[in-house]
């Protein structure tokens, strides 16, 4: 009678643990059943990456919206191209000669080679005081006045800023800032409002850093809400702003983040202003090739000589925030530096060719898969968890393997994942980028299961009839089973 119940016992757990690869398969089918789902796509797909084993898939081969998902396509390529130990710098230069009189005969050039952190507060131990010290490096040349003026160099990258698929209810706000060859405090500036009373029009106080003839028309109204409601309108270079929605009501200091019209024009001021200081005279005010031409329809750069040289953080640190942070503007810049090592051309056209050629190189399937910018901002971008899945697998193969999967988001710890799995076996066992749109909703990553085992998976949701958390947390429960797997 005890054989027996022992063996009964052992039967039931073997049972019990080959179901649980079952259970990955029951519960994104339950998921896909959801009422809130009956007019959603869903892309599924779980491989093992140590057996090639597939566990489960689901429209794994659909083309769908995958948000915020799409930096691990930009972010894996990148670190494949160049190595994590790459740089980007900015230059000083200077044209003309300097005189006898310590007159300078030319102009100053801040040159820009596409780092996407300068002046970042991210990074603000790195980069220091960067404009004194680049002012102090030019008045080490002996240099006490300027028969010239400073001029922002931004063309290692193209003059149109934001990728031709983007919104326009996007381009204002801070998470719409466009990649710049000369960008600075990550494209993005700080208004603070005043509101009062439910229905109140609200005060603009004070916008920093101080941006020269940037305006803008305040429709916010004061609302019931604890959050950021209101939204900027306004493209690049265009100094003439609209914000609308709410913010909530009796807030003294209300911050509202935006994007900086033209991130060059204001690299150059902010120069010119700190030399100005310092006591150098400038015959010229500030300004950018950009403006040049546009003034005089063209321009041809002169001989410069170097003055000083400013490097980036390497780019695994890049990748690192790109990631961990869903940093829009980050991930764009690494696009454009794709085009610009592939072909020479600094934009988003040049960057998403050379990626999708990159991965079809490495005999990734891109059938269905359409990359339009490197964020995942665009709508127009699609690509299946099965080619999620695939990148994944090569970077988990990949010599930056380390580099690649720390930059992900943990479970219960970090990042925008920080949240997801608290109490259960996803708690440190899952790395993975989520990607939030409206209507869109996508996990992708890396799995540790109970067992050791390593994962890859993705899963992207379109269109579903529920609030973005609601979504999440029907997701998460199929990610919590993946951590579960025992066998």
């Amino acid at each position: 009678m005890r054989i027996s119940f022992f063996i009964f016992t052992l039967l039931v757990v073997f049972t019990l643990k080959s179901q649980t690869t079952r259970d990955v398969r029951l519960a994104i089918k339950e998921m896909a059943a959801d009422e809130d789902l009956k007019n959603a796509s869903i892309s599924f797909y779980a491989l093992d990456i140590d057996s090639n084993k597939i566990i489960s898939g689901y429209g794994s081969s659909k083309s769908l919206i995958p948000a915020s998902t799409m930096k691990l396509v930009t972010t894996a390529t990148a670190l494949e191209l160049f190595g994590g130990g790459k740089r980007f710098s900015t230059y000083i230069k200077y044209s003309g000669e300097i005189d006898t009189n310590c007159v300078l005969n030319g102009d100053i050039y801040v040159v820009g080679g596409g780092d996407p952190c300068l002046g970042s507060t991210r990074f603000s131990k790195y980069y220091g005081d960067f404009i004194g010290k680049w002012a102090n490096e030019i008045i080490q040349l002996g240099i006490d006045s300027i028969n010239g003026r400073v001029i922002g160099d931004a063309s290692i990258f193209s003059e149109q800023m934001i990728p031709a698929t983007w919104i326009w209810g996007d381009l204002g706000n801070y998470y719409g800032a466009g990649p710049c060859g000369l960008s600075i405090y990550e494209n993005k500036c700080n208004l603070e409002l005043q509101s009062g009373k439910r229905g109140d029009s609200t005060t603009i106080t004070c916008i920093y850093p101080y941006i020269p003839n940037l305006t803008f028309d305040n429709g916010v109204k004061s609302m019931i809400t604890k959050k950021d409601l209101s939204y900027i309108f306004g493209a690049p270079y265009q100094e003439n702003r609209i914000i609308k929605g709410g913010i909530p009501i009796d807030k003294e200091n209300f911050n509202v983040r935006g994007s900086i019209p033209d991130p060059a024009y204001l690299t150059a001021f902010e120069l010119d202003m700190e030399l100005r200081g310092m006591g150098i005279k400038l015959a010229n005010p500030s300004t950018t090739i950009r403006k040049i031409k546009s003034e005089k329809g063209s321009f041809k750069k002169p001989k410069r000589s170097m003055v000083t040289t400013t490097r980036s953080p390497r780019l695994t640190s890049i990748v690192d925030l790109t990631n961990m942070h869903s940093i829009n503007l980050y991930a764009e810049h690494i696009v454009n530096q794709i085009g610009v090592l592939k072909y020479r051309s600094g934009d988003t056209g040049s960057g998403t060719q050379a990626i999708s050629l990159f991965w079809k190189k490495n005999e990734l399937d891109i059938d269905g898969m359409h990359v339009n910018d490197g964020s995942g901002l665009s709508r127009f971008n699609a690509i299946t968890a099965r080619q999620l899945v695939g990148i994944l697998k090569h970077m988990y193969e990949s010599d930056n393997k380390k580099m690649f999967t720390n930059s992900l988001p943990v479970a219960g710890k970090s990042g925008t994942l920080r949240n997801i799995g608290k109490g259960t076996a996803a708690v440190g066992r899952v790395r993975a980028k989520s990607g939030t749109m409206t209507r869109v909703k996508s996990y992708a990553g890396y799995v540790t299961t109970k067992n050791k085992r390593n994962i890859a998976f993705a899963i992207i949701v379109n269109n579903f009839n529920c609030t973005s958390f609601k979504m999440k947390k029907k997701m998460e429960k199929v990610m919590i089973k993946l951590a579960e797997i025992e066998k």
